[in-house]
């Protein structure tokens, strides 16, 4: 994994990827239908489609574009694409940047580009639907679950906010 000493090299890292096309840049104009699906302590997951397509992503938002968080960033998608493999883990499909229109803080943030799962988290779908699955399901969720967990950690990656998707 690379080292950054500061948020200008991490910038410059996401910005080169980006020209070079190893990440590709989604026009953020071009997202509609923004729906908010998720929150947490770094920032929000939105649902938005994609030049009007039926099919759906999920955007990856962050509050505040500090020196903590754009390193994350990075980290995130050098992860994300040393996995990138295995069915059972939210693929990664690139960046948008999306520029304020406020005229006295401006500033440019990124979301990443991630596959949609519209039958949302593990942990939302068992509250619904546990007493509706078979031993079964069941059975098969949990090998996917952990299929999951062993590439993530045969990737020598440690999962600290597990979230499954369905």
């Amino acid at each position: 994994m690379q080292n950054f000493e500061n948020t200008d090299e991490c910038i410059d890292w996401i910005e080169e990827a980006i020209n070079k096309k190893h990440i590709k840049h989604y026009e953020y104009e071009h997202f509609n239908d923004f729906q908010v699906i998720g929150s947490g302590a770094f920032g929000k997951v939105f649902r938005a489609s994609y030049n009007k397509a039926e099919n759906y992503f999920a955007l990856k938002s962050f509050f505040d574009l500090d020196s903590v968080t754009i390193k994350g960033i990075v980290r995130e998608i050098m992860l994300q694409r040393d996995v990138d493999y295995h069915d059972n883990i939210i693929r990664f499909y690139g960046i948008t940047k999306f520029v304020s229109d406020n005229q006295i803080y401006q500033s440019k943030n990124y979301l990443l580009v991630m596959e949609y799962a519209n039958g949302g988290t593990l942990r939302d779908y068992l509250k619904k639907n546990f007493n509706r699955l078979t031993w079964d399901n069941k059975y098969n969720l949990a090998y996917q679950l952990a299929c999951a967990v062993s590439c993530l950690h045969n990737e020598k990656i440690v999962h600290r906010d597990l979230v499954i998707f369905i």
